[in-house]
């Protein structure tokens, strides 16, 4: 049973696979935990801040992540959105279910921008992206600075979603 719930310590490392699995591909720089602190601090690094972290479990077996970290009053940064590619798309839309989360509380907080980044080489995402309403702007043209796992290359696009 896919079930997507709040975070729960017990799937850290769970977390940190699926993470460094679609960064690390091969396509792009190697990055590594040190260069996400936030994933071994998923609790202090998004709820306690008031953002949150949700993840989609199948049978309890860890298959989507998704994360909003608040920047400000009005501005938070979509992170650590990830889904295992048998899950994506037809027929489980796992990484619809998660984003519809994500917006709901976003929504909820009051909100009024959401970033993200995301690397160049990443078309589904983009494709998601913009169904989605986000559209792309340029890193200097984004209202806030925030950290992001390859900030010494030029690879990244960056999006904003106005709510």
């Amino acid at each position: 049973m896919i079930t997507i719930r709040q975070f729960e310590e017990k799937y850290t490392q769970d977390i940190i696979d699926i993470v460094l699995h679609f960064q690390n591909d091969g396509t792009r720089p190697y990055v590594t935990v040190d260069d996400q602190p936030d994933l071994l601090n998923i609790v202090e690094s998004y709820i306690n801040n008031g953002g949150n972290f949700w993840i989609a479990t199948d049978n309890d077996k860890l298959i989507g992540t998704i994360g909003i970290m608040p920047y400000s009053a009005e501005i938070a940064v979509l992170k650590k959105f990830f889904v295992y590619e048998s899950y994506q798309g037809t027929p489980n839309h796992i990484g619809r279910k998660l984003y519809d989360v994500l917006l709901s509380f976003a929504r909820e907080k009051g909100y009024r921008i959401i970033l993200l980044d995301t690397p160049r080489n990443t078309e589904r995402a983009h494709k998601f992206y913009k169904k989605a309403g986000f559209r792309k702007v340029k890193e200097e043209d984004l209202p806030i600075k925030f950290s992001h796992p390859y900030k010494d290359c030029d690879i990244n696009d960056f999006f904003l979603l106005d709510l």
